[in-house]
């Protein structure tokens, strides 16, 4: 089984706009205007990152509601390092993601067997198995 995925991409002037087709995420915009070139990178990571802590995220939470374990909150962060690889380009090496789930004490050993079946999720298996990539650039 496939499923295609497509999302959309326009650069007019300082602004970029991420068409993602999504109700719930609308479009994603960055407004470059005033900010020098030196200061526009990086924004991709964060991106990718906020794909892979979401996916988690979502992935913990799934397996607690199937598992019928009460929670009031999943607060979480990702951090990325960023390292030169051998041709000297860089790199998003690593990706940590720690996740902290408000349940009652009683809970925690249900909470515990659900961090043990979720090990990834989509975006972050995807990553570690690796990602077939293809680009093509043409004339508009």
């Amino acid at each position: 089984m496939s499923q295609e995925i497509q999302i959309g991409f326009v650069q007019e002037g300082d602004r970029y706009t991420i068409q993602t087709g999504s109700a719930v995420l609308g479009d994603i915009v960055m407004d470059y205007s005033g900010y020098p070139e030196d200061a526009r990178g990086g924004n991709s990571s964060i991106l990718l990152l906020s794909a892979a802590l979401s996916c988690y995220c979502g992935s913990i939470r799934a397996a607690l509601v199937a598992r019928d374990v009460p929670f009031r909150a999943i607060r979480a962060t990702a951090r990325g390092v960023k390292r030169m690889n051998a041709e000297g380009a860089m790199r998003l090496a690593e990706i940590a993601i720690d996740v902290a789930v408000d349940v009652d004490d009683e809970h925690v050993s249900r909470l515990e067997h659900c961090a043990r079946i979720v090990k990834h999720c989509l975006i972050t298996a995807s990553l570690l198995e690796g990602i077939a990539v293809t680009h093509a650039v043409r004339k508009a």
